[in-house]
């Protein structure tokens, strides 16, 4: 049986490429109108996968473009009707469908306040393109039929790269992604034979610290979706400060460890983790740190940005075994829709 998750996952090179080749244009004058406002805040609106891309927009904006970056509180808007006051700021909506109800809501808000606004999605007829008009920066995924996001969630995170990069005046390398892409395809045999590991597992967390915080997240959400596990995606600092109490001997703790300026305390973390008796499998380029583990799989060096995207790929080939070696089908989680308007 060909599953459509695995096809999806395996067309995300050639979705980047469109995206840079489509969108480029785009992105360039998003970027001047970005740089003549200058603004001193920025309101992210997302949910599920998206939300997840809104946080890695977060660390980006913050740590490149120097301005803070607050996750939209769409209750506010579609509920409480109390409307914070946008004007001085710009709002940056993501999502697939572009039909989710509280994002579009806050993006028709933004721009009745005359607040600059743009948004990324995979559908040019969607709500928020008729909201945002040029711009909408599109994913170029084509259609995505897998409920569980993969393709769109490294493409919309590619979308807030490019953004900033061209924000910046940097040349995005177009071969940094794909050496690390065709590294992890390459050991996909290695990949399935880990998640195997794991058929039994009901509970598992994800830490990662900076910007692996939102493939932390996200990785818990494609557990949850596609192999129905009571999985917890955290920060590495959040983990001690409360829920390492919950660890013992039968909850496995996956690490997303780069060798970036988080090494040190991913490090720190590990040996805490290591004195509750969890399991450890640690994903990193840091060789002290993978002889940690009591499993372990070795990435590519790479630049703080661009370990997300690697570090996704890689759970998203995870999570896809691991459900198919549970018995289930990674295609159509159950009770789960692909648009959720709600």
């Amino acid at each position: 049986m060909t599953y459509r998750m695995i096809e999806e996952i395996h067309e995300t090179p050639k979705v980047i490429e469109r995206l840079i080749s489509n969108e480029g244009q785009k992105i360039e004058e998003i970027a001047k109108i970005f740089k003549r406002i200058s603004p001193d805040v920025m309101i992210a609106a997302g949910r599920g996968t998206s939300d997840n891309a809104c946080i890695y927009g977060q660390y980006l904006f913050e740590s490149e473009i120097g301005i803070p970056v607050a996750l939209a509180l769409g209750s506010l808007y579609t509920h409480y009707k109390k409307t914070p006051n946008l004007k001085n700021g710009v709002v940056m909506g993501i999502s697939q469908s572009g039909e989710t109800e509280d994002v579009c809501e806050i993006l028709k808000q933004s721009v009745n306040q005359g607040t600059f606004t743009f948004g990324i999605t995979n559908h040019s007829e969607s709500t928020m393109t008729k909201l945002l008009g040029n711009n909408t920066i599109f994913m170029n995924a084509g259609i995505e039929k897998s409920v569980a996001a993969t393709k769109t969630f490294s493409a919309s995170m590619a979308g807030v790269l490019l953004l900033v990069y061209a924000i910046k005046e940097k040349k995005f390398e177009i071969d940094d992604l794909k050496s690390m892409y065709d590294e992890i395809f390459d050991r996909e045999e290695e990949i399935r034979n880990l998640a195997q590991r794991y058929s039994f597992a009901r509970d598992l967390v994800i830490i990662g610290t900076g910007f692996n915080y939102p493939v932390a997240l996200e990785s818990a959400l494609k557990l949850k979706e596609t192999c129905y596990i009571s999985a917890q995606g955290l920060s590495s600092v959040d983990l001690v400060h409360g829920p390492l109490a919950m660890l013992d001997p039968d909850i496995p703790v996956l690490i997303f460890a780069p060798d970036d300026s988080t090494i040190e305390l991913s490090a720190k973390v590990v040996d805490r983790i290591k004195e509750t008796g969890s399991h450890t499998f640690i994903v990193s380029d840091n060789d002290e740190l993978l002889r940690k583990g009591d499993l372990s799989f070795k990435i590519l060096p790479s630049k703080r940005e661009l370990y997300p995207f690697e570090n996704a790929l890689f759970i998203q080939l995870f999570a896809f075994n691991l459900s198919i070696s549970k018995g289930l089908n990674p295609d159509l989680p159950r009770f789960l829709h692909k648009v959720s308007k709600i």
